[in-house]
């Protein structure tokens, strides 16, 4: 079996009902697949984990990368050879954290944002060092 973690953005609002028909919705398809996961929504971000078949682990990831309802998609883990799932239960369980039924879960809230604004500044270094780089290199040349 193999597991993918992801972050993204909404590429658009969603509201409540559309998160919740969204949830529906890959729920049904991915019992055809013996996919397993859960789907977390907050702040216009998906977080997402799928677990199943290989096979069909990467079909439906390749599917959501296509997906323009999807944007600043961020991979945090890719596990191969996965003997356990974490959510056998769930086809696919939709968690929407903005419902107020959700307010004990803020904690997750919390840090489902801070991986993008931390994804935000390792662009600005990145960017830092590359744009050191060439000015160092191009000066010298």
């Amino acid at each position: 079996m193999k597991r993918i973690k992801y972050v993204s953005r909404f590429a658009t609002p969603f509201s409540e009902s559309e998160l919740e028909k969204l949830g529906e919705q890959a729920s049904a398809k991915n019992k055809d697949r013996e996919i397993t996961g859960v789907l977390i929504t907050s702040g216009g971000i998906f977080y997402q984990v799928i677990e199943g078949p290989e096979q069909s682990v990467d079909e439906i990831f390749s599917i959501i990368q296509n997906d323009t309802r999807h944007t600043d998609l961020l991979v945090l883990s890719i596990e191969e050879h996965v003997d356990r799932r974490l959510f056998p239960d769930w086809s696919m369980r939709a968690v929407n954290l903005d419902a107020p039924a959700h307010v004990r879960l803020l904690p997750i809230k919390i840090l489902m944002e801070a991986v993008f604004e931390q994804q935000q500044h390792i662009d600005k270094m990145v960017w830092a060092i590359e744009r050191g780089l060439r000015q160092e290199f191009s000066s010298t040349s």
